[in-house]
C-alpha cells in the first residue's frame, strides 16, 4: 500500500499548480487557474476584512488616512496570491470569461459578510491597480535603485511608456506638450512602415533614432543628439514631484480617482540599506499627503515591522524602522501553509484517514519522542492525530522548516527561480526536484530534512556553495553509507536555518525514516562521532553545534583539540565556576537586625583557596574527594570541625565527579583557542573566536548546574554533625541558607544579649541629653536607662554591660580597636556601633573611665563624646573600670560648694555636678585667667596662688570635669578655697580697691624716691612708718580685708604731701626774694646799667611757680629749686664778668689818658674762719674769690692771702 492511496481522489496530485504567483501572469486562462487553485483559510479572510475596513473608512473620508500596508509572511506563503487578487478584485475592468474577476476571488471566501464587504469597497471605489515585483523587475537603462525609481518606472511602462526610462520620460513630454502626433509622423518618415510602439523599446532605436529626433523636437534641450543619451535634465526631480507625477499619469490614463500601488518583496530589496529604507518611507509618506486617502501602497515582505521578529535574520533587522508609514499590518502565520497544502494537496479519503488513524494509535506516542526537537523556539514540534492525519507524510515541523529554508534561500538568491512552498510539496510528492517520489513510497515513510535537501539541492549549490560542497565530500568520503550522507544533508538544512540548533538528537530527529521506525539517536551519533574524527570529512563543532567548516576552522579545530591542559587554569575555571554556584553566598538573619554571611572556600589536598567572603567569621570550606576516600574524608572533616581552628567552619564534602573536569577542559580549550586566534583579520575566524567564547559561556553554566548537582548529593559538616544536603533542601543554596541559620546561632550565640542595630551617632547623641530621664527608647535601643517616679538609673546589671565590663576587668585598661574588634567577632557579633552605644552608657553610669591624652575623663562631656562620636575617634582611646566613685558625703560637699560658687543649684549626683563644672568653670578661666598679672602689677601677693587656681580649672575641664566631684567635695578642696579667695578679691579689687591701690602704690613709689634734705627728706623720715605698714599688708593674701584701711592710709599721704607742697612753695618764695639781695650785693652790680639790672630781676621773679597740692605739684617745685639755683648762679657769673669788663676797660681808657701803667700784681687778703657751720659760710668764700677771679685780667700777677681763724694765722 503506496501514500498514493491515502489521498482524496479528487486532489490530483500531479496537476499543474504554478511554481510561484506571479504580478505579471494575467492572461485569463492562467488566473482562472490561479484562482481556482486559491484556498482562503480563517485567518487569511480575517486578514482580507481587516484591510478592506481600513480602505473604506480612508476612501470615504479623504485627507491623510493611513494608506500604507504591510503584507508579511515566509516566503512562498502566499503574500503573492493575497495582494494580487485583492488589487484584481478592484480593477473593474478584470474578467475571466465574461465575469469580473472580483466574482472569482468571492467564490474563494467563505463568511458572507467579508464576500459583501468586498463587494461593496471595490464597486463603491473602483480603482487603477499597479503591480511592481521587484524581486523580478529588471531597470533597463536606469542608474538608480531607489524604490519610488522603480515604481516611477512601472507606472510608465503601465501606463504604455516604453520600457526605458529616459525614453519613457521623454514620451511623457512630448505628450504634455501635445506633440505625439509630431513625434509618430518623424518616426513615419524615418523608417516608412514603423510604428511608435514598434521602436519605443527597441534598442537600436533607442540609441540612435529617438535621440536624433529628441535633439530636433528639443534643441534647447538636446543641442545634438547624443546629448539625449547623456543628459539627466527632466529624469531627476524632487521625490514629491515624482510622486505627484506618478498619481496624475495613473489617474489620467485609468480615469479613476483610486490606485493601489502594490509592491512584492520589496523586504527583501531594499535590505538593511539606509537609503533605502529611508527612499520607501518618503515614498510612503507622500502617497499618503498627496494622495488625499485614495493612493494606496501595499508592500510585501518576509518579516513584520517589529524589533524582535526573528525573520529579519533572513532580511533586515532594519525594517521595523519604516512602522510608522505602514501602520496597516497584515501578517500570514506559517499555521495557513500548513492548511492550505492539506486542503490543496495532502488531504485524504475517507480510508486513508482511517489507515493513518491505526497508525498513530499504535505509534503516536513513540514517534512523538523520535521526533522531538531541542531548543525549537521557533518550529511546531508537537503534533495531534488530526495535524498527523491532515499533513502526513510531512510532519508539523517540516512546513516551519521549509518555510524557513525558503526564506534563507530567496536572501541569498533574491527569489529568482525558487518555488513556492506549496509547490515545493507537490515536488516532493512527485519526486521531480531530485527527491523521491513520496506517494509512490510505502505507507508508514516520513518526509525529512533529507528529503527538503534533496528537493531544493539546486537552489541550495546555488545559494550556499561551500555548504553543498561539503555535502559532497561526505558523499565522495562514505559512497556506500546513505546514513553518514542523509546525517550531512540535515546538517547542511539546519546550518541554512541558523535557528535551530544542529546537535545530534535534532539532526536524528529529523531523520527519523517512517512511522514505525525505533530511534536512531544512537546510530546517529556513532556516525556523527565517525565523521567528526575524520580528517577529510569538515565537520566540526562551533558553540555545541554541529557545522561544517572551512579549511581555515577545520585546522583550527584540529589546533583546539591538541591544546594542553594547564593545571591552574583549569582549576581557576572550576573555581570560577563553584563561585558562581554559590552567587549570591548564603546569608541569614539573626533577630533580625544582624546579616550573617559564610565566606567561600574550596580544599583541594591541604592547600585552601578563598573564593568569596574572606573576612565572614563563618567559611564554608568545599571539597571533593574520590568516591573511595569519601567517608575516610568525612571522619576527618568531623574531627577538624571539633577543634577551636574548625569552630566557625562549615565543611562541605562531596564525591568527584569527572564530568566536572571534562567541563572546566573544555572551558579552556574554548578560552584558549579564542584568545591565540582573537586578532586574526579574517571575519570567518573573528566569528568561530566568538562562537568559542559564547560556546565557554554556556559551558561554564553547565558546570555550575553540574557543581550544583554533585554538592547537592554530599554533607555539610559543623561542630562534629554531619547533616545530607539533600535533608535540608532540593535547592543548593536553600539548603546552605537553612544550615547557616543554625550555625549562625550557635557562632554568634551572645548576639541575644545586644540584638539590636545602633545608629552611627546614636552614641553621641547619648551623651548630649542633659537628663537621663529624657532619653528616648530611640536612643537607648535596648534599655539601658530606666526611669521611675521620673528619675533615671542605669540597669548596670544588663547581661550586655556586664560583658563588657568582664571583659576590661580581666584586661585591665584596653584601647577602643580591641574592644569594637573583639565584640565585632564571635560570638557576639555586635556592631561597632552599637558597641560604642552601651560603652556609652557605661560611662555615664559611672562604671567606666576613658583614658583621653593620658588624662582620665569620667564625665559625659565634649571629651566623651567626642572620644565616642565615631569608631575611627574611638579607636585611639583607652577603657578601664572606676577604681572607686566618690561618697555621697563627698558629692554632697561638692555639690553644696559648687552651688555657692556659681549660684545655680547642683543635684549632689556626680554626672551632675561634672555637668555644672563644665558648664561654669570656662567662666572662671575666663574672669581669673588675668588676676594674676593684676596682682602683680599692683604689687599685692597671691599672683602664684591665682595661677595654680587656673592651671587646676584648666586640668578640670581637660576632662570634662571628670574629676570636679573629687575636687570639690574633699573634706578640704584646694580648688574650692582658690575659687572662694580669687571671687573675693576680683570682687573689691572691682568694687574700687583696685583704682585706690594703684594711688597708695603710687604715692609710695614717688615718697621713696624724695631726696633725703629739705621739705621732701622731712616728709620721706615722716612717713616711713606708714610706708612699711603698707607694704606689710599688701604682702599678704588677706590684704582686700584692709580696704577701709587703705583708703584712709591714701587720705593721710594726701593730706602730709598738700603740706609739703606748701612749706616748699613759701620756701621757693623766699629764696627768690634772698636771691635778687645776693645779686645786689655782687661788687660788680653797680657797673650794670639800670635796664641790666632790671632784667636780672625778672628772670629770677619769673621762676616763681604756683604749683598743684599734690604729688605732682611737688615733684614740680623740686625741679624748680634746681632751676632757681642755677639760674641764680648763671646770673651772678654773667654779672661778674660783664661788670669787670666794663671796669678793666675803663682802667684801661684812664690809663692812656695820663700815660700811667697799671701795677703788675695784685695782692690781696681773705679772712677764713677756723670752722664753717653754713652754706652762708662757703658763700662768702666763694664770693670773695669770684671777686679776685674778676680781676686777673687787670694784672700781670696775682697774690692771694688767707688768714685763718681770729688770730688771724696766714
Amino acid at each position: 500500500m503506496t501514500i498514493r492511496s491515502l489521498f482524496d481522489p479528487s486532489k490530483d496530485i500531479y496537476r499543474t499548480i504554478e511554481k510561484v504567483i506571479t504580478y505579471g501572469a494575467s492572461q485569463e486562462g492562467r488566473l482562472k487557474a490561479e484562482i481556482s487553485e486559491y484556498v482562503v483559510t480563517e485567518s487569511i479572510e480575517e486578514q482580507f476584512r481587516k484591510l478592506l475596513d481600513r480602505m473604506q473608512l480612508a476612501m470615504e473620508s479623504g485627507g491623510e488616512n493611513e494608506v500604507g500596508v504591510w503584507v508579511s509572511g515566509f516566503y512562498g506563503s502566499g503574500k503573492s496570491s493575497f495582494t494580487k487578487y485583492l488589487g484584481l478584485a478592484f480593477d473593474d475592468q478584470r474578467t475571466i470569461d465574461g465575469t469580473p474577476f472580483i466574482k472569482y476571488l468571492q467564490d474563494r471566501l467563505h463568511k458572507p459578510q467579508t464576500k459583501a464587504l468586498l463587494s461593496t469597497v471595490a464597486q463603491r471605489f473602483p480603482a487603477a491597480v499597479v503591480m511592481l515585483d521587484l524581486a523580478s523587475e529588471m531597470l533597463a537603462g536606469a542608474t538608480m535603485e531607489d524604490v519610488s525609481t522603480v515604481l516611477y518606472f512601472k507606472v510608465l511602462q503601465w501606463a504604455g511608456y516604453s520600457r526605458n526610462l529616459k525614453v519613457a520620460a521623454f514620451e511623457r513630454m512630448v505628450e504634455k506638450d501635445g506633440r505625439t502626433p509630431e513625434l509618430h509622423e518623424r518616426i513615419a518618415q524615418a523608417l516608412p512602415g514603423a510604428t511608435w510602439a514598434r521602436v519605443q523599446n527597441n534598442p537600436l532605436a533607442i540609441d540612435g533614432l529617438i535621440p536624433k529626433i529628441a535633439h530636433e523636437m528639443y534643441p534647447a534641450l538636446f543641442p545634438e543628439a547624443k546629448s539625449f543619451s547623456s543628459s539627466t535634465e527632466g529624469f531627476f526631480q524632487f521625490e514629491d514631484q515624482r510622486v505627484q507625477e506618478m498619481i496624475d499619469i495613473v489617474r489620467e490614463k485609468s480615469g479613476k480617482q483610486n490606485i493601489i500601488f502594490i509592491v512584492d518583496e520589496v523586504g527583501q530589496y531594499v535590505a538593511s540599506r539606509d537609503n533605502l529604507i529611508l527612499n520607501l518611507d518618503g515614498l510612503a509618506k507622500n502617497l499618503k499627503r498627496l494622495g488625499d486617502g485614495k493612493a494606496w501602497i501595499i508592500s510585501t515582505a518576509q518579516q513584520t515591522l517589529t524589533e524582535d521578529d526573528p525573520r529579519a535574520a533572513l532580511n533586515s533587522d532594519k525594517l521595523y524602522k519604516l512602522k510608522d508609514r505602514f501602520p496597516i499590518q497584515i501578517d500570514l502565520e506559517s499555521s495557513d501553509i500548513k492548511e492550505i497544502c492539506y486542503r490543496r494537496l495532502l488531504g485524504k479519503s475517507p480510508a486513508g484517514e482511517t489507515e493513518l488513524g491505526k497508525l498513530f494509535d499504535a505509534h503516536g506516542q513513540a514517534l512523538r519522542h523520535n521526533t522531538k526537537l531541542q531548543d525549537a523556539k521557533y518550529y511546531d514540534a508537537d503534533f495531534s492525530k488530526e495535524s498527523f492525519t491532515n499533513l502526513y507524510p510531512f510532519l508539523p515541523a517540516h512546513f516551519d522548516i521549509l518555510l524557513h529554508l525558503l526564506g534563507a534561500l530567496a536572501k541569498s538568491t533574491g527569489g529568482i527561480g525558487l518555488r513556492s512552498a506549496i509547490k515545493v510539496i507537490q515536488d516532493v510528492l512527485k519526486g521531480e526536484g531530485g527527491s523521491k517520489a513520496m506517494a509512490d513510497q510505502p505507507v508508514g515513510w516520513l518526509a525529512t530534512t533529507v528529503t527538503l535537501y534533496d528537493e531544493l539541492e539546486k537552489d541550495i549549490r546555488r545559494a550556499f556553495t561551500s555548504i553543498h560542497q561539503a555535502v559532497g565530500k561526505v558523499q565522495i568520503r562514505f559512497p556506500d553509507s546513505q546514513l553518514h550522507q542523509d546525517i550531512a544533508k540535515s546538517v547542511a538544512v539546519l546550518q541554512i536555518l541558523g535557528n535551530l540548533p544542529v546537535s545530534v538528537q535534532n539532526v536524528a530527529s529529523l531523520m527519523h525514516p517512517s512511522i514505525t521506525a525505533a530511534s536512531q539517536l544512537d546510530t546517529v551519533k556513532k556516525a556523527v562521532e565517525e565523521m567528526l574524527n575524520d580528517v577529510h570529512v569538515p565537520l566540526g563543532e562551533k558553540d555545541g553545534n554541529l557545522v561544517f567548516l572551512s579549511e581555515k576552522l577545520r585546522d583550527i579545530e584540529q589546533e583546539r583539540g591538541a591544546i594542553a591542559l594547564r593545571t591552574v587554569d583549569v582549576k581557576r575555571i572550576f573555581n570560577d565556576a563553584l563561585r558562581e554556584s554559590f552567587d549570591p553566598l548564603p546569608r541569614v538573619s539573626l533577630h533580625g537586625t544582624m546579616a550573617v554571611a559564610t565566606g567561600l572556600k574550596v580544599q583541594a589536598g591541604s592547600a585552601i583557596t578563598s573564593l568569596a567572603g574572606d573576612q565572614s567569621t563563618i567559611q564554608t570550606i568545599v571539597e571533593l574527594v574520590p568516591a573511595s576516600d569519601y567517608d575516610t574524608a568525612k571522619n576527618r572533616m568531623l574531627d577538624d570541625s571539633r577543634s577551636r581552628a574548625g569552630r566557625n567552619v562549615i565543611g562541605l564534602l562531596a564525591r568527584a565527579n569527572s564530568e566536572l573536569d571534562d567541563l572546566a577542559n573544555e572551558i579552556y580549550r574554548c578560552q584558549r583557542i579564542a584568545e591565540l586566534h582573537r586578532n586574526e583579520p579574517d571575519q570567518e575566524v573573528k566569528d568561530y573566536c566568538t562562537g568559542q567564547l559564547d560556546r565557554a559561556a554556556k559551558l561554564a553554566t553547565q558546570l555550575q548546574s553540574k557543581i550544583k548537582q554533585t554538592l547537592q548529593a554530599g554533607s555539610f559538616v559543623f561542630r562534629g554533625q554531619a547533616t545530607a544536603v539533600s535533608a535540608l533542601d532540593a535547592d543548593l543554596l536553600e539548603a546552605a541558607k537553612k544550615l547557616l541559620s543554625d550555625v549562625a546561632d550557635q557562632v554568634f550565640d551572645r548576639y541575644v544579649e545586644a540584638p539590636v542595630r545602633a545608629g552611627t551617632d546614636t552614641a553621641e547623641k547619648f551623651l548630649k541629653v542633659a537628663n537621663p530621664a529624657a532619653i528616648s527608647s530611640a536612643l537607648d535601643p535596648l534599655g539601658l536607662v530606666q526611669t521611675v517616679a521620673g528619675r533615671a538609673s542605669f540597669k548596670t546589671d544588663h547581661k550586655a554591660m556586664i560583658s563588657i565590663r568582664d571583659y576590661i576587668d580581666k584586661r585591665g585598661t584596653v584601647d577602643g580597636k580591641r574592644l569594637l574588634d573583639d565584640f565585632s567577632n564571635d560570638p557576639f557579633g555586635w556592631s561597632p556601633d552599637t558597641t560604642r552605644y552601651i560603652v556609652a552608657a557605661m560611662l555615664m553610669a559611672g562604671e567606666i573611665k576613658l583614658k583621653v591624652s593620658g588624662r582620665e575623663v569620667t564625665a559625659a562631656g565634649q571629651q566623651a563624646i567626642d572620644a565616642l562620636k565615631t569608631n575611627n575617634s574611638f579607636k585611639q582611646i583607652g577603657v578601664a573600670l572606676r577604681d572607686e566613685r566618690p561618697s555621697i558625703e563627698t558629692l554632697g560637699r561638692a555639690a553644696e560648694r559648687l552651688t555657692e560658687l556659681v549660684g545655680d543649684m547642683v543635684i549632689p549626683l556626680e554626672q551632675e555636678i561634672s555637668k555644672a563644672a563644665a558648664k561654669h568653670f570656662p567662666r572662671f578661666q575666663h574672669d581669673y585667667g588675668s588676676l594674676a598679672e593684676k596682682l602683680s602689677g599692683l604689687g599685692l601677693a597671691g599672683s602664684d596662688r591665682i595661677r595654680t587656681l587656673n592651671q587646676d580649672i584648666a586640668d578640670v575641664l581637660f576632662t570634662d570635669a571628670s574629676d570636679a566631684p573629687q575636687r570639690l567635695g574633699a573634706e578640704t578642696s584646694a580648688i574650692y578655697d582658690n575659687l572662694k579667695w580669687a571671687l573675693e578679691v576680683k570682687r573689691v579689687l572691682d568694687n574700687g580697691l583696685d583704682a585706690t591701690l594703684r594711688d597708695l602704690q603710687a604715692h609710695r613709689r614717688d615718697i621713696e624716691a624724695l631726696p633725703d634734705t629739705g621739705v621732701p627728706g622731712e616728709l620721706r623720715r615722716e612717713l616711713s612708718e606708714d610706708l612699711g605698714t603698707l607694704s606689710e599688708r599688701l604682702g599678704k593674701e588677706d590684704f582686700y580685708k584692709h580696704t577701709a584701711d587703705f583708703n584712709s592710709q591714701l587720705t593721710h599721704l594726701k593730706g602730709r604731701v598738700r603740706d609739703a607742697v606748701i612749706t616748699l612753695s613759701e620756701q621757693q618764695k623766699l629764696r627768690l626774694k634772698e636771691g635778687v639781695e645776693d645779686l645786689q650785693r655782687i661788687p660788680e652790680w653797680e657797673e650794670l646799667t639800670q635796664e641790666e639790672r632790671g632784667n636780672a630781676v625778672n628772670r629770677l621773679d619769673g621762676l616763681a611757680l604756683a604749683a598743684t597740692q599734690d604729688l605732682a605739684g611737688l615733684k614740680k617745685l623740686l625741679a624748680r629749686d634746681y632751676d632757681i639755683n642755677s639760674t641764680l648762679e648763671d646770673l651772678k657769673r654773667s654779672i661778674q664778668r660783664q661788670g669787670q669788663e666794663r671796669l678793666r676797660q675803663r682802667m684801661e681808657e684812664e690809663r692812656a689818658k695820663t700815660g700811667e701803667k697799671g701795677p703788675a700784681k695784685l695782692s690781696k687778703s681773705i679772712a677764713v674762719p677756723t670752722k664753717m657751720t653754713s652754706a652762708a659760710d662757703i658763700d662768702s668764700l666763694i664770693q670773695q674769690l669770684h671777686e679776685i677771679k674778676a680781676q686777673i685780667g687787670l694784672y700781670a700777677e696775682i697774690e692771694v692771702t688767707f688768714s685763718v681763724g681770729k688770730g688771724g694765722d696766714q
